[in-house]
């Protein structure tokens, strides 16, 4: 099972550095097609999005829908490297989720 990671380009580049895949978007729109793809597969285990993306109406409808439906998928809501954070790296966030120190 396998960790997976939507966001923009610095987020997702950060956890690619760490081995987990993911891809990085620059619309609600995009998110939304990456998103139903992402939860169509059956071998992930964490789908980690941006909360500037799952904070959207159309995303957050269905994030709410999967916490619901799904017990084998965790979703994980991060700040992106443009939301609001209170001076949290992206490296704590990382090892935090994943439990890797980096």
């Amino acid at each position: 099972m396998f960790g997976y990671v939507i966001g923009d380009s610095d987020m997702v580049t950060g956890f690619r550095l760490v081995g987990v895949e993911g891809v990085e978007v620059s619309s609600v729109d995009e998110a939304r097609q990456v998103l139903d793809t992402a939860l169509a597969r059956n071998d992930l285990a964490i789908l980690i999005i941006s909360e500037e993306l799952s904070s959207q109406p159309q995303l957050h409808e269905i994030i709410d829908k999967v916490h619901h439906e799904r017990k084998d998928l965790f979703i994980v809501e991060i700040p992106g490297s443009k939301g609001k954070t209170s001076a949290v790296h992206m490296s704590d966030i990382i090892s935090k989720t994943l439990g890797v120190k980096i």
